[in-house]
């Protein structure tokens, strides 16, 4: 079992990927399925005794201490089919301690990273979830509808990431007002090809959730 802080409960493939910060180690854990056919993402279990895991909960789940890393993701564990248990609640600023001020966002200042890396670094290097406090983020929606985040980090840098935080978008969709300081889980997912692309596969960037400050 491992007690946790949920900071990404967002879409993925028809599903849920569900992104944490251990309470006792302070690293992250990336809970995933045995089901590749739904390439990992979870379904039931981001429901306790009816109730969907919001932001902040700190959970007890019980997974295993290894995982499908999928090339890129070394923060993967296996779910063990055992029931999930709520424990409380944290208020955002409780978790700007996780946040880092880092000079790049997972690897690098773009929203994509070449699968090759990888190869090129040890297992114990590599990152595809971080959490970043940016006191000026712009919300909006692309020509394609979908939103994104427009934010800054480190010494004036700044990226333009797709939001996958699916309260979030529910409240941007009805025209909500989100506040400008916030702290953003950044995810990186797998090697993906955007279809009718000759380009060749990246781990692309997203924000997996937003917690207003």
């Amino acid at each position: 079992m491992a007690q946790i802080i949920c900071l990404a409960n967002s879409y993925k493939h028809g599903g849920r990927c569900i992104a944490d910060i251990d309470v006792i180690t302070g690293e992250w854990i990336r809970p995933v399925s045995n089901d590749i056919k739904i390439e990992r993402s979870i379904t039931h279990q981001r429901f306790i005794n009816g109730r969907e895991i919001e932001l902040m909960d700190v959970l007890e789940i019980p997974i295993e201490s290894f995982g499908p890393d999928e090339g890129c993701q070394a923060e993967s564990r296996l779910l063990k089919d055992k029931p999930w248990k709520y424990i409380d609640r944290v208020k955002p600023r409780d978790v700007l301690k996780y946040c880092k001020d880092e000079k790049v966002i997972l690897h690098n200042d773009t929203d994509r990273v070449a699968p090759s890396l990888f190869t090129k670094l040890p297992k114990s290097k590599w990152s595809s979830l971080q959490l970043v406090h940016s006191k000026n983020v712009h919300f909006y929606c692309d020509p394609w509808e979908h939103w994104r985040a427009y934010f800054s980090y480190g010494p004036r840098k700044t990226l333009d990431l797709k939001i996958t935080d699916p309260f979030i978008l529910e409240r941007l969709k009805k025209n909500e007002q989100i506040k400008p300081e916030c702290i953003l889980t950044i995810s990186m997912g797998t090697p993906y090809r955007r279809p009718n692309s000759s380009d060749p596969e990246y781990c692309w960037k997203m924000i997996a959730g937003v917690i207003e400050l």
